[in-house]
């Protein structure tokens, strides 16, 4: 139901014009927008919950077929959360880290879909995806088009993680009619704690500078900590939201300019 909710939102976005006061609303300075994915959940629920009990809205990435997939994903609805499918792609290097329910370039069409959809029936309450790993499938334009026509189909929208410098993703989630949107940068990448002071400082300025950003993160406890230090002072000059909420305000800034441009 939470996937029919947002893209009604989105086409109502698209094809409404805005009451005279979502006008005024517009004119008033908002917060940059940061949006927190923690990626790679399922397979600990403690620390999922720890982190998902944090007082600002993110999203849960959560991999299918994972032991605490079902009890993570309604923690994380409960609280507020949108949930997205952690999607394990083929990657160059290392395929004993996919998980079950990846996708391999060698499949046909009819086995690709079918284990996608499959996976995403692990992963309840899910609004979207995003890729886990998948440095080698995101660079394929024919498996990616099947991968978003599936998705169309659902409803969902789609975080490109970026695993790879020249993906082709979310542009191909934007020819079929996919709502996309990709990562900026990951908190946690290193591991620890300098480093990720480092990239939230970097998280902060691209957010100051564009008006929002898209950051990735993970269950690790430095990271935990972290994020438990520095997120309610973060909220008080940012406004947090899940990736579905940063969709939504793009096309009404997208509506708004296309407005604006059409007088």
């Amino acid at each position: 139901m939470r996937q029919i909710l947002l893209f009604s939102l989105c086409l109502c976005f698209s094809f409404s014009l805005y009451s005279k006061e979502e006008k005024q609303k517009a004119i008033h300075v908002v917060k940059p927008k940061i949006s927190i994915v923690i990626d790679d959940l399922g397979d600990n629920s403690i620390i999922a919950r720890k982190m998902l009990s944090l007082p600002v809205k993110m999203t849960a990435a959560i991999l299918p077929h994972t032991p605490h997939a079902n009890l993570i994903s309604d923690f994380a609805t409960a609280k507020g959360h949108d949930v997205i499918m952690h999607l394990p792609m083929e990657a160059f290097t290392r395929p004993d880290l996919l998980g079950p329910g990846a996708l391999f370039s060698h499949m046909l069409k009819p086995e690709l879909q079918k284990t996608l959809l499959t996976s995403a029936n692990s992963v309840p309450h899910m609004i979207g995806f995003n890729n886990h790993m998948g440095s080698l499938l995101t660079e394929n334009r024919e498996k990616m088009r099947w991968v978003m026509e599936s998705a169309k189909q659902k409803g969902w929208f789609f975080l490109d993680s970026k695993t790879s410098e020249v993906s082709v993703a979310q542009l191909i989630a934007e020819e079929v009619g996919v709502a996309s949107i990709g990562r900026d940068l990951f908190l946690d990448h290193q591991g620890h704690a300098p480093s990720i002071a480092k990239q939230f400082k970097l998280m902060q300025q691209i957010a100051k500078r564009r008006g929002h950003v898209v950051a990735i993160c993970h269950p690790y406890p430095e990271t935990s900590v972290f994020l438990a230090e520095h997120l309610t002072e973060l909220s008080k000059n940012f406004e947090l939201v899940g990736v579905s909420e940063l969709l939504i305000s793009q096309l009404k800034s997208e509506h708004l300019a296309l407005t604006h441009s059409l007088k």
